[in-house]
């Protein structure tokens, strides 16, 4: 399967595994910057390919971003079904790839599945086996 969207920041190829979040994302309230969890999953985002629909939440979240990627716990990539400015200033900030206008579709799949993201084509390739 091939997903579609528009990359805001990065370029290159990035491969792992997927976390899906189903519900806006707030970085300052829902995640633990210093270890990359998800606090109310209790799941790490760190190293993975983090897929949610948006963002939510106040100015701060984009330095929680910033924590990530400064300890070594931030997603090696970003997908997102609509991106809000502090998600993308976040990104940029942590030099987090990004990639935006993903289907819906996106939010179905499973956590753990294997994906490879080309940046540079905009493309999500989902492993379906």
């Amino acid at each position: 399967m091939i997903l579609r969207g528009n990359t805001l920041f990065g370029s290159g190829i990035v491969e792992g595994e997927l976390v899906v979040y189903r519900e806006p994302l707030s970085f300052l309230g829902d995640v633990d910057g210093r270890n990359g969890i998800i606090r109310i999953t209790n799941t790490s985002i760190a190293g993975k390919v983090l897929a949610i629909p948006s963002s939510r939440g106040s100015t701060v979240g984009p330095y929680v971003m910033y924590q990530l990627s400064k300890y070594g716990k931030a997603p090696r990539v970003i997908l997102s079904v609509k991106a809000d400015t502090m998600l993308i200033i976040g990104a940029i900030m942590a030099q987090i790839p990004i990639m935006t206008d993903l289907p819906r579709e996106l939010l179905t799949l499973k956590d753990g599945t294997a994906v490879r993201v080309d940046l540079d084509r905009g493309e999500v390739y989902v492993d379906e086996h």
